[in-house]
């Protein structure tokens, strides 16, 4: 954690205290390590939040193992990873959904015809106990994917029509050719090559 975000170990003590202290997190000493996690799972709902009002999740990196070279995946049952992500920044760009700064995506005025173009029906997406959509902060790249029902729906109609496969026992996807000439002349997504 020194390392990660850049400050001295007695500083980052204090602020794990105070957390502590404040009933945020709770640790557990597991030999000479202590395990953080948050104290509450549905404080995990904030962190979009969080992240987009005080704008500091850190700028994706390129470099070696880093983030660039890490291959897509699920997230739950959506899409994460570089083809999440440049997937939901293609439909922000299209307007096809909006973000909002507390996290919450909504439809665009171009929603209904870019989603319909890949193979989503708005119409027939049933939210129930899920929220519709919303941003998801993913960790390998540093920017959000979009999450919820609607994403649910993008990456179900993306594996019935081919254009990602799931490598066996993994959550790990593959982009198709077919996927990616999809997602290039509907959104303008160029992904390069497994």
């Amino acid at each position: 954690l020194v390392a990660e975000f850049g400050v001295p170990a007695p500083q980052l003590s204090n602020h794990l205290r105070r957390l502590r202290e404040a009933g945020l997190v709770s640790v557990h000493r597991d030999g000479r390590q202590a395990v953080y996690k948050l104290a509450d799972p549905g404080l995990e709902r904030l962190l979009p939040l969080l992240d987009s009002i005080t704008g500091r999740v850190a700028g994706r990196s390129s470099a070696p193992g880093q983030a660039a070279d890490v291959a897509s995946r699920t997230c739950y049952d959506h899409l994460g990873g570089r083809i999440g992500v440049a997937l939901y920044d293609a439909l922000r760009q299209k307007r096809a959904v909006q973000g909002h700064p507390d996290g919450i995506v909504e439809l665009g005025p171009a929603g209904p015809q870019t989603l319909g173009a890949l193979g989503v029906d708005v119409d027939a997406i049933k939210p129930h106990r899920q929220r519709f959509a919303f941003e998801c902060l993913d960790a390998t790249e540093r920017a959000p994917h979009l999450a919820g029902a609607l994403a649910d729906s993008l990456a179900r109609s993306f594996i019935d029509h081919g254009w990602i496969q799931r490598e066996a026992n993994s959550r790990t996807i593959v982009l198709s050719a077919v996927g990616r000439a999809k997602l290039k002349s509907i959104l303008g997504v160029v992904l390069p090559a497994a």
